[in-house]
């Protein structure tokens, strides 16, 4: 099994997660940031979209990539690409709607934060990726 790394706009995440990038703006900007990788040859192990939830729905964003192991360069995965475009083109087509952490209360930060984890933290512990046991 190759690398791993969480990309997210979560910060409450990067105190808990090994390999993680930090995205600094919206759920939107998360997704072009694992297309960039997905060109790079890296390839999803979660879904870019959540299955309840509307894009708009949800300020914050986390997904797992894993890139394989071996020399360089490395094959696009034409699935993973599929799967974050149309996530992107579901996202662009209500971009003006998205949640901006800006707009929110610490509260409310707080929660869509906790969310978001919760959200993720099946894979996160399927692909021992907290930092402690405990999480």
């Amino acid at each position: 099994m190759g690398r791993m790394l969480l990309v997210t706009n979560n910060r409450t995440l990067c105190k808990r997660v090994k390999n993680v990038e930090l995205v600094e703006g919206t759920s939107f900007d998360v997704l072009v940031c694992v297309r960039n990788y997905i060109h790079k040859g890296w390839s999803l192990l979660t879904h870019p979209l959540y299955g309840n939830l509307r894009p708009y729905q949800h300020p914050f964003r986390s997904i797992l990539l894993q890139v394989p192991s071996g020399a360089l360069p490395r094959n696009v995965d034409t699935y993973s690409l599929e799967l974050i475009e149309n996530a992107i083109s579901i996202y662009d087509s209500c971009k003006e709607r998205i949640l901006l952490v800006s707009s929110l209360t610490d509260e409310m930060i707080d929660d869509y934060s906790f969310l978001d984890k919760e959200l993720i933290k099946e894979s996160l512990e399927k692909y021992s990726m907290f930092l402690s046991a405990h999480e």
